[in-house]
């Protein structure tokens, strides 16, 4: 048995509570005591100077490797009323995600793991938007913690349609056929690599959206959910106006109506975004028990503050995630309380703690999980230390709000995962961070320049 006693200054307790003169002791993967730093202990010591021990950061939406290939392309590109942030960049993903590139863009899928560890994340809910085999094999190797699944359809053009003389067209070019042929790819999977890597690694399934699924393949997915013991499942929902259009041409109903239909408006439903969310159709997200994922970076792109801080009030499950752009939770932990303050009006909601809540514990419960988020006996050893002695932090009066507030994902010292330190002062153990990030450079630099040569990304760069 491996035992390890980790000193921090302070350790984080949940719901704004924070203890000072703490120890925590993890047993090979499990927290099996919180006891005062004096007691003398026969285990490895850590000591965690000035450093707020958390539990590990939940990221509850993201698409990995993704946001590497679109950042800084068109951040500053001239939006049309209700045009999705993505829709400008289609081209270039789905020339990205050719199969041509497929072993080359696995340096940018590590890359991009890497950066959401070396930021905080313990645990990625990676709704995969390519290769998706290759990234179970990068999460393997890394040692980080999973729920993952393809997007059904893969085919990035159907799902997000593309830019065409300045509007949004999405062709539906992938057929229920082709999409029920993905749909029983994904579950012939489960039983090599669901709960593999030590239960590190869970696998979902991932409808990308009720206006781009057909019907029989959403009802297919709640059969193959239940199917599979009750797995979870993560859709986009309300994201756009034109989504919430197409469904209603398609169905005269809203989309949480139709995923009820469909037997998916229920706990064990993850949906991303939400920012459309009809007023009556509130009663129905928080009676029905599924989650909605808040992505405060990715919406501010659209000129969008998303309503998180509502969906709250109104009695529906709440957490957060980056949406692939940003790899940082921690920054993603700022924004969703700065950006939250100006949707409520009011200086005092949310707080730090309501987020950083979202992002452990309120996580780990979407999940379905009491042994995750939470610094407790019994609990599984996902702890993040975040250095708060920084200058732009220190010193310190709360260290919840100083976390929130004044740090970011450069602030990460100490990882661990599943009992085991990932990183070791600042630094991902055994990983040289300096090579794969020329990797993915070497890569996504090609990509570029032959989407330019190709004419991809003329009318985003007004070529």
């Amino acid at each position: 048995m491996t035992r390890t006693l980790l000193l921090p200054r302070w350790v984080y307790l949940g719901k704004g509570e924070v203890a000072s003169g703490r120890a925590v002791l993890v047993e090979d993967s499990r927290i099996t005591a919180i006891v005062p730093a004096g007691q003398e202990i026969d285990a490895q010591r850590v000591e965690l100077p000035g450093q707020l021990l958390l539990p590990g950061l939940m990221n509850m939406h993201t698409h990995v490797g993704a946001g590497p290939v679109g950042r800084a392309v068109s951040e500053d590109y001239q939006l049309p009323p209700g045009m999705p942030f993505y829709v400008p960049l289609s081209r270039l993903w789905r020339f990205a995600y050719n199969e041509r590139f497929r072993e080359a863009f696995r340096a940018v899928l590590r890359w991009d793991t890497l950066a959401m560890m070396a930021t905080g994340t313990t645990m990625i809910f990676n709704h995969a938007s390519t290769d998706f085999e290759g990234y179970l094999g990068i999460a393997a190797e890394l040692g980080v913690r999973s729920y993952t699944g393809p997007t059904i359809p893969l085919d990035v053009t159907h799902r997000l349609g593309q830019l065409e003389a300045g509007a949004a067209h999405r062709p539906d070019q992938v057929a229920a056929s082709g999409q029920q042929a993905e749909l029983d790819a994904i579950t012939a999977l489960f039983e090599a690599w669901d709960r593999s890597n030590g239960d590190r690694i869970r696998l979902v399934l991932g409808p990308a959206a009720v206006h781009t699924d057909d019907f029989s393949v959403l009802t297919g997915v709640a059969e193959a959910a239940r199917r599979l013991g009750g797995c979870l499942v993560t859709t986009h929902l309300c994201q756009a106006p034109a989504e919430l259009a197409e469904t209603d041409r398609k169905y005269g109903k809203t989309p949480l109506r139709v995923l009820e239909d469909a037997g998916l408006a229920n706990e064990r439903m993850i949906a991303a975004h939400g920012t459309y969310l009809p007023d009556a159709d509130r009663e129905l997200a928080a009676r029905s028990g599924l989650t909605i994922v808040h992505c405060a970076s990715r919406k501010a792109k659209e000129a969008i503050v998303s309503p998180f801080v509502s969906f709250a009030d109104s009695g529906i499950r709440t957490a957060l995630g980056t949406d692939g752009f940003s790899a940082d939770m921690v920054t993603e932990l700022k924004l969703a309380a700065t950006l939250g303050k100006i949707a409520t009006g009011q200086t005092h909601r949310p707080t730090a703690a309501q987020v950083l809540d979202a992002a452990t514990a309120d996580a780990a419960r979407s999940l379905g999980r009491d042994d995750l988020g939470v610094i407790r006996d019994g609990a599984l050893a996902d702890l993040v230390g975040i250095d708060l002695g920084e200058s732009l932090i220190s010193p310190v009066f709360d260290p919840v709000q100083s976390l929130v507030y004044y740090s970011g994902g450069h602030s990460v010292r100490f990882q661990m995962i599943n009992g085991t330190v990932t990183i070791r002062d600042g630094e991902l153990v055994g990983v040289d961070m300096t090579a794969a990030r020329r990797s993915a450079e070497a890569v996504l630099e090609e990509i570029w320049r032959l989407a330019i040569d190709e004419g991809l990304l003329a009318e985003v760069l007004g070529a």
